[in-house]
């Protein structure tokens, strides 16, 4: 062979030679994107999962809650006592219990641009519509504390100790509702609770401050099932 043809040869040897170097790399890179988009839906799949539950949760919780509001309602348009089931639904109508979603892998992937990783545009729609409909600075997730502040100031200690103590509204340990159980309170001066709560009724501010407790607690609703909607549309994205 002359030396022009061996050198032709050895350009081929290396064109090749590079050729399947850039291919190896691309498959590489390609299998190691797959990889890494797997980690991240699976990641992904399990955090809305368990948002998922926990808006269950807070959609049980906070109907019992907007229902105590109105117990409440009824009895300061009416001359009742202030007993028991009063005090408690009075309790009970300030309960809150926020909603923290799980935001580490979405934040991850904008962060580290391995959004990019998800090339199906219906997930990425997805995903950007519970994410950006889960802000927690929306005014629907931030109840005023107005109603929870005056009643908290009026039911006595000694009533809030058993029932916070007896009768807690939801597990915060293993995070679950425990469905607002019956209650009984002992020892206590209802006369004494009457008289506290009595203003109240002639109180056109406070009643005003439920009346807004009642509205905000139905609005929180609604955008806890909102969010739900849109947790099972991600996920049903994420089964096919």
């Amino acid at each position: 062979m002359n030396t022009r043809g061996k050198l032709v040869g050895e350009f081929i040897l290396i064109v090749v030679g590079v050729t399947v170097a850039l291919m190896l790399e691309s498959y590489m890179s390609e299998r190691n994107d797959g990889d890494l988009r797997d980690e991240y839906l699976s990641r992904i799949k399990s955090d809305i999962a368990s948002d998922k539950q926990a808006i269950e949760y807070r959609v049980e919780f906070f109907t019992a809650v907007q229902k105590f509001s109105e117990v409440t309602q009824d009895w300061m348009e009416s001359d009742a006592a202030a007993d028991q089931s009063v005090i408690l639904a009075a309790f009970y109508a300030a309960e809150t219990w926020p909603f923290l979603p799980n935001l580490s892998t979405y934040q991850d992937l904008q962060n580290t641009g391995n959004f990019r990783l998800i090339d199906d545009i219906d997930l990425r729609t997805s995903l950007f519509l519970y994410y950006n409909k889960a802000d927690l600075s929306r005014s629907g997730f931030r109840p005023s504390h107005d109603y929870r502040r005056i009643i908290r100031g009026v039911i006595p200690r000694d009533a809030q100790s058993q029932i916070r103590e007896h009768c807690p509204t939801a597990d915060y340990q293993d995070l679950v509702p425990t469905g607002f159980p019956p209650c009984e309170l002992h020892d206590i001066d209802f006369d004494r609770i009457t008289v506290l709560f009595s203003p109240l009724r002639s109180d056109t501010s406070f009643r005003r401050i439920l009346n807004y407790r009642h509205s905000e607690l139905g609005v929180m609703i609604r955008l806890l099932r909102q969010q739900l909607v849109f947790a099972e549309e991600v996920l049903t994205h994420l089964e096919d």
